[in-house]
């Protein structure tokens, strides 16, 4: 999903960041601190939520949710105060929800299960295998990746959860050995290019996102036993028992939030 976070306290942003991280991890996140930043972020911008702070400088969260709901009614309005008062006016606009700081996550899984206009997953999902060896599926079988690299360039994305890396992020772990920048770089245009184009080949369009030298994956199109485990959607099969992406070593620092989520 696409999200918006408008708060002018950057640390409250912070926090509702990281609550919509445990309890739907992999979003694409946007922030703003007063009414103009996010009304040109929301004119130029597709968003599927907007989280609005209600007391902010200037205009308020209130009129801020109305003008949204004039430009693109589409856009789910979640409200997030620490006044309860102001409940009935937010509900009058038909807003998707109405949230009291400090977040739970409980309160903010609710409010994501029962949105005005439900978030569409479209196309097709790439079968993901986190624990143990990193894996990819297609109709059950390996993913015909052309080299292992492009592979692991995959698994890095995956594990970002939707975030964005750059490309010196990106070399600096799956070519850590390597001291020679220039030709990193020119190398990860060619793995770029390869996975896009394997994944297109096999109906994965969307899943793979690079834009301005920074590059993602969208988690919606992903069935991951990584990410069912996040969100308590993990079956028998999607289960942690203390291993995950063994061939990378780079994944091992994942290990121990793994252990003590």
């Amino acid at each position: 999903m696409k999200i918006l976070i408008v708060d002018d306290e950057k640390y409250l942003c912070e926090d509702l960041h990281d609550a919509l991280e445990r309890v739907s991890p992999g979003n694409e996140y946007a922030y703003a601190n007063e009414y103009e930043s996010a009304m040109e972020q929301i004119k130029t911008q597709s968003f599927d939520i907007a989280f609005l702070d209600i007391q902010m400088p200037g205009k308020n969260g209130l009129t801020l949710a109305e003008d949204i709901k004039r430009l693109k009614p589409e856009i789910n309005i979640i409200m997030v105060t620490a006044y309860a008062q102001y409940a009935l006016d937010a509900l009058k606009l038909f807003v998707s929800g109405y949230i009291l700081k400090p977040v739970m996550d409980d309160e903010l899984k609710e409010a994501l299960s029962n949105l005005r206009n439900p978030v569409e997953t479209a196309g097709k999902r790439l079968k993901v295998k986190c624990f143990g060896n990193f894996e990819v599926f297609e109709n059950g079988k390996p993913f015909p990746f052309k080299r292992k690299k492009e592979k692991e360039l995959l698994a890095y994305l995956i594990c970002l959860k939707g975030a964005s890396a750059s490309r010196g992020e990106i070399c600096a772990s799956i070519f850590e050995e390597s001291d020679n920048i220039s030709r990193d770089y020119s190398y990860l245009r060619t793995l770029v290019s390869t996975l896009n184009s394997d994944l297109q080949k096999l109906g994965y369009d969307g899943v793979f996102l690079h834009s301005n030298n920074t590059y993602s994956v969208n988690t919606a199109l992903i069935d991951c036993d990584y990410y069912n485990f996040l969100t308590g959607k993990a079956d028998k099969s999607d289960s942690y028992s203390g291993e995950f992406m063994n061939q990378y070593s780079w994944a091992e620092s994942y290990i121990y939030s793994l252990e003590n989520y």
